[in-house]
């Protein structure tokens, strides 16, 4: 399987896109929820590797019309 560096296959038509249109759907916290306090020299998580209600989910599509045909599925449930 060949395929070129920094090429995404699109979330809704399969198609593979160079530049691909990221979505992002970031759990929200919350107004009184506890957040980690930032420290610069901490060693750091990547966004996917979360796990549970704090999961990020990352979906590339070709272009905007593709991601209004198909918008994600997951929701959250806090």
């Amino acid at each position: 399987m060949s395929s070129t560096k920094g090429s995404k296959k699109c979330y809704c038509c399969g198609k593979m896109a160079s530049k691909p249109y990221k979505f992002t759907v970031v759990p929200a916290t919350g107004v009184y929820g506890k957040q980690k306090v930032y420290s610069k020299s901490e060693a750091k998580t990547d966004r996917v590797e979360l796990r549970g209600n704090k999961r990020v989910f990352i979906y590339n599509y070709c272009n905007q019309e593709c991601h209004a045909n198909k918008p994600p599925q997951e929701t959250y449930k806090l």
